[in-house]
């Protein structure tokens, strides 16, 4: 095979690869409820290998929004979606779950999402990843920006959604 030929046939792949990744007519919109976010010191999680428990005081809220002109189907929950929950700040620290995990197989549920309509879910604890095992832990008060993305598998289908960056402020009392 000649170079040109070569050359010819990956663009020629490229091209028929983009006709087939439309942009998703969703977005994401990651939510803060109440900020600043007031915790006690009970709320708050040592960081070490074996901590345990969310951050109680805490819940996101994200929006999935269609603004598309067909509704679209996605799948919520189960192994069929993940969140991946990323904070920055003073005291964000990432507690990544390392343990065992059952080989059951999750199904989330479907959700239809009609034109110009939104969904909204919650992260509660700052729970986030396969099966909501693995989490953030705020151990400061400060200012914290946090940014999600959210996975979605039906059928052969797989949608990937990144929220805008949002910031919170959190009060330890």
């Amino acid at each position: 095979m000649s170079m040109n030929t070569l050359l010819l046939s990956c663009l020629v792949a490229l091209f028929v690869c983009s006709l087939g990744m439309a942009e998703s007519p969703l977005k994401l919109e990651l939510l803060i409820p109440h900020n600043p976010v007031t915790l006690s010191k009970a709320d708050l999680v040592k960081v070490d290998s074996g901590a345990k428990g969310p951050v109680l005081g805490i819940t996101l809220l994200y929006r999935i929004t269609n603004t598309g002109k067909q509704a679209v189907e996605i799948r919520h929950g189960g192994d069929e979606s993940t969140i991946s929950l990323s904070i920055q700040g003073p005291g964000a620290a990432n507690i990544p779950y390392r343990g065992p995990m059952t080989a059951d197989y999750r199904m989330g549920k479907n959700v239809t999402i009609g034109p110009g309509e939104s969904q909204q879910f919650q992260i509660k604890g700052l729970a986030y990843g396969a099966r909501n095992m693995s989490r953030w832990s705020i151990s400061k008060a400060g200012d914290y920006e946090a940014t999600l993305k959210f996975s979605s598998r039906t059928g052969r289908k797989v949608t990937t959604l990144t929220s805008n960056p949002t910031q919170f402020s959190v009060v330890i009392k």
